[in-house]
This record gives structure tokens, sequence and C-alpha cells, in this order.
């Protein structure tokens, strides 16, 4: 009997938890990072090193009232990846690279888990919002407070300048 009311229990804080928990979606993470120039189409070339600290526990907090924390959170995928170039011209935009990937890794998981990948169309743009894995729950990752990000291309074309970029991530929290 004490077991069936513990379980009682158990389901009915998790059932009031996912009625007055709304979940929501951050405001973009945003980080400046230069693309070198880009001399070979060959290969896949890391082309952005990115740290990053956020505290998810507190903005999770501010976001409820101080009702729920990280431990109350089910899930965290990424909703957004949009990265912008910053210094664009006709010969240096993101018609030059064909495809992208973006990895993290934290603090508290140092494994690079692939966040964001895919193929770019060869028109001229000064952003790209980046093909997300949403299914991918990041909850252990984001224990931690130091985010580090490798993105990586590969170049339909070579570039002719540094480039000066922008990534904004948006996580999406339930």
């Amino acid at each position: 009997m004490l077991a069936f009311v513990v379980t009682t229990s158990l389901i009915s804080c998790e059932d009031i938890k996912d009625k007055l928990f709304k979940a929501f979606v951050t405001n973009s993470f945003e980080e400046n990072f230069t693309v070198n120039i880009i001399t070979t189409t060959n290969a896949k070339t890391d082309i952005g090193l990115i740290s990053q600290n956020i505290n998810l526990d507190s903005i999770i907090k501010t976001e409820t009232n101080n009702a729920f924390s990280l431990d109350n959170i089910t899930t965290i995928s990424v909703e957004e990846v949009k990265v912008t170039i910053l210094n664009p011209d006709a010969n240096n935009n993101f018609a030059n690279f064909e495809e992208g990937w973006l990895e993290f890794n934290t603090n508290v998981n140092t494994t690079p888990i692939l966040i964001a990948t895919g193929l770019n169309p060869d028109v001229y743009s000064d952003f790209w919002l980046m093909p997300v894995d949403k299914s991918q729950n990041l909850k252990e990752y984001l224990r931690g407070n130091h985010l580090a990000y490798v993105m990586s291309a590969k170049a339909r074309r070579v570039t002719t300048k540094p480039l000066d970029c922008k990534v904004a991530v948006k996580f999406k929290v339930n």
C-alpha cells in the first residue's frame, strides 16, 4: 500500500510540474569569431572555435520565477543555430561554403556532440540558419556552464579575406 501511495505521489508531482511548467525558447546566446582565409576546397576545415559561459539553471529560474530549476527539466534541445557574416561582400559570403557542422561540449561533458549540420545553397547570403537536430536531449551537457563550440565547413570556393562572424544558438527548455 505504501508503495502505491509513494508512486501515486511521484506521478502526481510530475503531472503537476507538467501542467505548471511552460516550455520556452531561450534568447540567443551570441558569440563572435573570425574565419581565417579559406585556401582549400578539398577538405572539411575547422573555421571557428567559440567559447561561451552560460548558467542555464539561472535562466530557468528567472523564466519561471524560481519555481523550477534545471533539475526539474525533462529535455533541453537546440532550437536554432544562426551564423552571420558581419563583413560580407560579393566574393566572401556563405555562397563560398557548401556544407557546415557545429559541435559542442561542456565542462561537465567533454565528448563533442554534433548539434547542427547541413548543405548550404550556392547563393549570396550573409547569414545561415543551420539545420539542427531537435531530437537530441542536451540536458546533461548543459549542467555545465562553459560551452565550447567547433564550427567546421567545406568550402565551395576559397575566400579572399578573414570573415568576422557571429553564431547565435537558441535552446528549447521542456
